[in-house]
């Protein structure tokens, strides 16, 4: 059985852009849709995307002030046309979110989920590794790109010059980035039979919801391996940072889309 798995990044921006011709607003976005698709890999197949990724790159954004919700619209809207054509399965779009509450999520750092350092597991580890290797690799040929585009003498209006240097930038700040993750990185063995007493980082929890009475599981991870359909959330989103330092018979109020979920913790393992 053959299986289609969908053109490049680039090649959807491509179609993505060509389906916006006529519309006002249509050439706003294209800076940022290039941004995302630089971050993920021009070259990258749709059909590697992962919910974790497009969530570290809502955090990247998140860090530009208060523009970021716009910054993220036209991606999140470039995101909805991967899914539309069958490229994904999954809804990559609701995993595009900037934290509401940073400076809560800082004042949490104090506590003993920031003391665990970053916890990934040996999946999530070397998924960053091979990121890191590609974005080498990658810095090389942007030099390249670099280098071709100042062979043009006027830089007053120099486009490919301009769109390469922010290339280049958005590279470098990603490679310090998972440089300083994998520095201080702890591994998650798949066979830990840690008890916990409260929940952190790395820490699966079950809860009982009060009103109907199901279970639901969460592993509590960080952005980096975020996954909601597979039950990880990352200890930044408002449901993981309500589950952070809990103990069993906890009561937890949850403020979800919908309203309020009020949870009660039944079990904790490392």
């Amino acid at each position: 059985m053959v299986t289609y798995t969908g053109p490049s990044l680039s090649e959807a921006l491509i179609r993505f852009i060509s389906t916006k011709k006529g519309r006002a607003k249509a050439a706003e976005g294209q800076q940022e849709l290039g941004r995302f698709v630089t971050w993920c890999g021009r070259d990258r197949n749709v059909c590697d995307l992962s919910p974790s990724e497009v969530a570290d790159y809502a955090q990247y954004i998140g860090q530009r002030g208060s523009e970021s919700v716009q910054k993220l619209t036209p991606v999140k809207a470039f995101l909805g046309f991967l899914k539309d054509e069958g490229w994904v399965q999954t809804g990559l779009a609701s995993h595009l979110r900037v934290p509401r509450t940073r400076r809560a999520a800082g004042r949490r750092g104090s506590g003993s989920a920031a003391s665990a350092g970053t916890l990934l597991s040996q999946e999530g580890y070397d998924r960053l590794v091979l990121q890191l290797e590609g974005l080498k690799v990658e810095r090389v040929t942007v030099v390249d790109d670099i280098r071709l585009a100042m062979a043009d003498k006027d830089f007053r209006e120099n486009a490919p010059l301009e769109a390469a240097k922010e290339h280049q930038g958005i590279i470098e700040a990603r490679i310090r980035e998972l440089e300083s993750s994998l520095s201080t990185v702890q591994i998650l063995g798949p066979d830990s039979k840690i008890v916990r007493l409260r929940t952190a980082l790395g820490t699966s929890v079950t809860l009982k919801d009060v009103s109907s009475g199901k279970e639901l599981v969460y592993k509590l991870v960080d952005v980096r391996e975020a996954d909601a359909a597979s039950g990880k959330i990352s200890t930044q989103s408002p449901v993981g940072q309500a589950l952070l330092d809990r103990a069993v018979g906890d009561e937890v109020t949850v403020n979800v889309p919908r309203g309020t979920v009020q949870y009660v913790v039944q079990k904790i393992a490392g």
